[in-house]
């Protein structure tokens, strides 16, 4: 008797779910000279050291996106690194036994964005692997201005032993990649603007049916398209009234209803 043969699956990679490590500004919350002071409009700084307060206690933004690949195995990918990384990932991949770092995305080229980059040596160091970095061009230039041995290892010094990061120059504009089995359509939106007034751009990501744009002051009319029909729109929302860089609530609010 011939075993009949098995009919071929094809597993793909999805989504499995994201989780937030960060959703302030780049000072974070609590401001320091706020819960040192009398100062009595400031009420979140205070109240975000208390028990029942203690959501209002924000880090840089970042998002945890973690993924059943189809080999089986987790993946874990993180949106924005910046200079409270460390202690997120602390208090959050200890309460959801994230083990590993496999790739990183970032989003621009601030210090609320990327200045945890260093601090990856604890996933790479620890088990000797190379974790992959996908950012635009000018991101990448800043990030070698500011880090040169992360992206040149020939400009380490002392010991010589730095973070192990392989950089990947993605286009901003409307280009998707894959990344462990996921498509990630990069969304080009406006964050303000350089000293000579033109437009600062911010590369947000489209995944699956997420949109995840934390910086934003304008979306652009021809972006707008890659972002319809997304489930979950993560979006900007400095304050109540609008600010150079951000939207506020209410633009965010106005951009829901759009979208």
């Amino acid at each position: 008797m011939v075993p009949a043969e098995a009919t071929p699956t094809t597993a793909v990679s999805r989504v499995r779910e994201v989780i937030f490590l960060g959703s302030g500004t780049s000072a974070c919350i609590p401001v320091v000279p706020c819960i040192t002071s009398n100062y009595e409009k400031c009420k979140a700084c205070k109240i975000s050291l208390t028990p029942e307060g203690s959501k209002n206690r924000r880090r840089n933004t970042s998002l945890l996106v973690r993924i059943d690949h189809a080999d089986g195995r987790e993946r874990n990918i993180v949106i924005d690194c910046g200079k409270t990384f460390l202690e997120s990932a602390t208090e959050v991949f200890v309460k959801h036994d994230v083990k590993s770092i496999d790739a990183v995305l970032l989003t621009h080229g601030h210090a609320d964005a990327m200045f945890g980059l260093d601090d990856l040596r604890q996933w790479t160091s620890s088990f000797g692997v190379t974790i992959p970095i996908y950012c635009d061009q000018e991101t990448l230039d800043v990030v070698a201005h500011t880090f040169p041995y992360l992206v040149d290892t020939s400009f380490a010094t002392g010991s010589g032993l730095v973070t192990q990061l392989e950089f990947h120059a993605i286009d901003s504009a409307f280009v998707p990649f894959e990344c462990h089995g996921i498509e990630f359509q990069p969304l080009r939106v406006e964050h303000g603007t350089h000293s000579d007034g033109r437009p600062f751009y911010f590369t947000g990501f489209r995944f699956d049916d997420v949109s995840y744009l934390s910086d934003v002051s304008r979306i652009p009319d021809e972006t707008r398209p890659l972002i319809e029909g997304s489930r979950l729109l993560i979006i900007d929302a400095l304050k109540w009234t609008s600010f150079s860089s951000h939207f506020g609530y209410w633009d965010a609010l106005e951009e829901v209803r759009r979208f």
